[in-house]
């Protein structure tokens, strides 16, 4: 398979699957598609606020975690 073949279209993703994305993708250090994800929850009607907390900062909280326990460096 190609890397084409394998790259996931985030509009085709419900809310929920569209979110855990965004987390590893906030954890992988993604940055288009973390811009992509967060239009595209705008676009289907999620306040500015539901998407901060619940796609960035619920993401972030991993990545956080993962650094105090010394498992991630940025």
């Amino acid at each position: 398979m190609s890397d084409d073949e394998d790259d996931l279209i985030l509009a085709d993703l419900d809310d929920e699957e569209l979110t855990a994305q965004m987390h590893d993708d906030l954890y992988d250090g993604l940055r288009d598609e973390i811009v992509k994800g967060t239009n595209i929850l705008l676009e289907r009607g999620w306040a500015p606020y539901k998407v901060l907390t619940e796609a960035l900062v619920a993401g972030m909280k991993v990545v956080g975690d993962d650094f105090r326990d010394g498992i991630l460096f940025v």
